[in-house]
């Protein structure tokens, strides 16, 4: 009876330590960074249709860089604009799963999101609807140069990436081949697989991998991009910089340890889901 009664007791006095533990919230360890974006090429002809894409593209043409604050878990970004004059208005949240081919909009006023196809993103990126590209071939040069970008040490690497466009023209297509030369300041100090989606994502019309592959392979955290589109050939547009041309950069980045899980659920918690993007068309 004696032994029962202690048991009891046992039991008692480590039930609140045991439920204490059992809520606890779950973390994760990750990085807060703060990214700037600037358009090396104005005049995008985003797609009828697509309101999304003719919101976010209509932005890039914008003299003044876009901001954004990440939390970066490793295969998993939240995103809070901070611009206050892009098309997303301040405060807006962005998440995004590693390898998905959606973006998740929320907005913590009304507690709404939607989700948006990265397809959309990238015709305008491209130009226009209908824009399919093939024959992906990737390589890297490293550099010997480095240089500190926030505080963290990086070197100097050149990717290029080379493509064929297939452009809608009238009833048939005009066959356009495009190189890509990215200018990549990265470090191997830091690691998110969230990160590299968001730096190289006009890559994912690449079905094959490529790009993916050999970026991932070869390329650390970028801290520094600075990515130049050109049409290939003797035409008259050769060479020239095209839409989807952009510079980006780390401005500030910090190791963040405990960062609450919940905060990079998709979809969000508490959130409702909403057909139409209240944002897109709001400049």
């Amino acid at each position: 009876m004696k032994t029962l009664a202690l048991a009891c007791a046992l039991s008692l006095a480590v039930a609140p330590v045991a439920l204490a533990q059992a809520l606890k919230a779950p973390t994760t360890d990750g990085y807060l960074v703060t990214l700037e974006v600037r358009a090396l090429a104005t005049g995008l002809k985003p797609p009828k249709g697509a309101v999304e894409a003719q919101a976010l593209a209509s932005s890039l043409q914008a003299d003044s860089p876009f901001v954004g604050r990440f939390q970066l878990a490793h295969d998993i970004s939240r995103m809070e604009v901070v611009s206050t004059d892009f098309v997303l208005p301040a405060g807006t949240l962005v998440l995004h799963k590693a390898g998905d081919k959606f973006y998740v909009i929320a907005d913590p006023k009304t507690k709404t999101y939607v989700a948006m196809d990265s397809e959309g993103l990238l015709n305008a990126l491209e130009g226009g609807a209908g824009v399919v590209n093939t024959q992906y071939t990737a390589k890297v040069t490293h550099t010997a140069e480095r240089k500190s970008i926030a505080g963290v040490a990086c070197k100097k690497s050149i990717v290029t990436v080379t493509y064929a466009s297939a452009i809608p023209f009238e009833n048939d297509r005009i066959l356009v081949q495009r190189k890509n030369d990215i200018e990549v300041w990265h470090t191997p100090e830091l690691v998110s697989a969230a990160a590299m989606d968001h730096f190289f994502f006009r890559f994912q019309q690449d079905k094959t991998g490529t790009c993916r592959k050999v970026i991932t392979e070869e390329i650390g955290f970028p801290m520094e991009v600075n990515l130049v589109v050109t049409n290939e050939g003797d035409g008259k547009n050769a060479g020239a910089v095209q839409p989807g041309s952009l510079h980006a950069t780390v401005a500030d980045v910090k190791a963040a340890k405990k960062i609450p899980a919940e905060i990079f659920q998709i979809p969000p918690v508490g959130y409702t889901r909403v057909q139409k993007n209240p944002f897109a068309g709001a400049r």
